[in-house]
C-alpha cells in the first residue's frame, strides 16, 4: 500500500465532509478477544446511537476467543470475522479494514470502557476532518494507576518527536476516513500499537485530526495488556514512525548532543594533555555521521512525498 504524498493532500484539501448524518455511511469495527459478557451490550449500544446513519455496517472480529464470544457474536446483527488463534488487536482491525464496505470507519473496544453514547458527537465532528479521536481527558478517566507514568512518558515522547500536541495517543474510540487509513496500511502492527501508529502517521503527514474529550470507564473483564512489554514496544514504535516521517526530529537532537559533548571532551583533553583524545574525536565524528544519516533520511522522505 503506497503512502500519501503532499500532492495527494493538496488535491484532497477541499474534500471536507459535509454529508449530513442521515446520508453518512459508516463501518464499525469491534475487535473482541474473550468479551462474551460485554459484546452484546456494546453492539446494542452502537445500534442505538448510530441509528440515524444512512448506512451502518458492524463487523465484529473474534480474535481467537475461547469463552463463547464467537457464539455470542453469531447471535448478533453483525458481520463476524473469525480468527482461529489470537492474532492481536491490530491484526483484527486490519482484517476489518479490508472487509469494510463504507467510506468512514469507526473503531471501538468491546469491553465497555468507552462511552458509546459519544458516537454521535464523533460523527457530527467529522465535518472537515480526516480523523476524530475520542480523547480520554474527560471528567471520569479510570486508567489504572500503574499505567499512568508509562502513558505520560510515551505521550511526551510522541509530542516531542512529532512536534504536535497529542491529548490521547492511543484511544480505541475514533472515526476516520478509510481511504486515508489505507495509505498507511503497511505500517500498522498486529498488536496494540495500531492506534498509536495511525495517530502519528496522520499527524506527521498533516492530515486533519480533531480530539474530543470523553470519559473512560472501568473495563468489563480482564485486560490483555502487558505493561512492561507494551511500554517498550510503544516507545520503539514511536521512534520508528517519527524516523519514517520526521527523521530530522529523531536524528538531530542526539547528533547535536554527541557533537557538543565531543567538543567539550576535546577541549578538556587539549587543555590538560596538549592533544585531542580519542573519545572526544569519536563523539564528534559519531555525531556528524548521525546528522548525515538524518539528512539522508529526510531527503528520501521528501522525495517520496513529491
Amino acid at each position: 500500500m503506497g503512502l500519501s504524498s503532499s500532492s495527494d493532500r493538496e488535491r484532497n484539501s477541499h474534500l471536507v465532509n459535509t454529508t449530513p448524518l442521515s446520508q453518512l455511511s459508516v463501518t464499525v469495527l469491534i475487535p473482541a478477544y474473550n468479551e462474551v459478557d460485554a459484546l452484546p451490550e456494546t453492539v446494542a449500544a452502537v445500534l442505538a446511537h448510530a441509528h440515524l446513519l444512512a448506512n451502518l455496517e458492524i463487523i465484529v472480529i473474534n480474535d481467537g476467543s475461547c469463552d463463547g464470544t464467537a457464539e455470542a457474536a453469531a447471535r448478533l446483527p453483525v458481520r463476524v470475522i473469525h480468527h482461529e488463534t489470537n492474532h492481536g488487536y491490530g491484526a483484527s482491525l486490519k482484517d476489518g479494514l479490508r472487509e469494510a464496505s463504507h467510506d468512514w470507519i469507526l473503531i471501538i473496544d468491546a469491553d465497555g470502557t468507552y462511552p458509546i453514547d459519544q458516537i454521535p458527537r464523533l460523527l457530527e465532528e467529522s465535518h472537515g476532518y480526516d480523523m476524530v479521536v475520542g480523547a480520554r481527558t474527560g471528567e471520569i478517566v479510570q486508567v489504572p494507576l500503574l499505567r499512568r507514568p508509562a502513558k505520560w512518558i510515551i505521550t511526551r515522547l510522541a509530542e516531542y518527536l512529532s512536534q504536535r500536541k497529542i491529548p490521547d495517543l492511543n484511544s480505541g474510540l475514533r472515526l476516520f476516513r478509510k481511504d486515508v487509513a489505507m495509505r498507511f496500511f503497511s505500517l500498522y502492527p498486529d498488536g496494540f500499537s495500531f492506534t498509536t501508529t495511525i495517530t502519528l502517521a496522520m499527524l506527521t503527514n498533516r492530515y486533519r485530526v480533531k480530539f474530543l474529550p470523553i470519559n473512560y470507564l472501568k473495563r468489563i473483564g480482564k485486560s490483555s495488556i502487558r505493561p512492561i512489554h507494551d511500554f517498550i514496544n510503544f516507545t520503539l514504535l514511536i521512534i520508528r514512525i517519527c524516523a519514517y516521517f520526521k527523521p530530522l526530529n529523531v536524528f538531530i537532537p542526539p547528533s547535536s548532543l554527541l557533537i557538543f559533548l565531543g567538543f567539550i571532551k576535546c577541549a578538556v583533553d587539549y587543555h590538560h594533555q596538549g592533544h585531542l583524545g580519542l573519545l572526544g574525536v569519536s563523539l564528534v565524528l559519531t555525531g556528524i555521521q548521525m546528522l548525515f544519516i538524518g539528512l539522508l533520511a529526510d531527503l528520501v522522505d521528501q522525495r517520496m512525498k513529491m
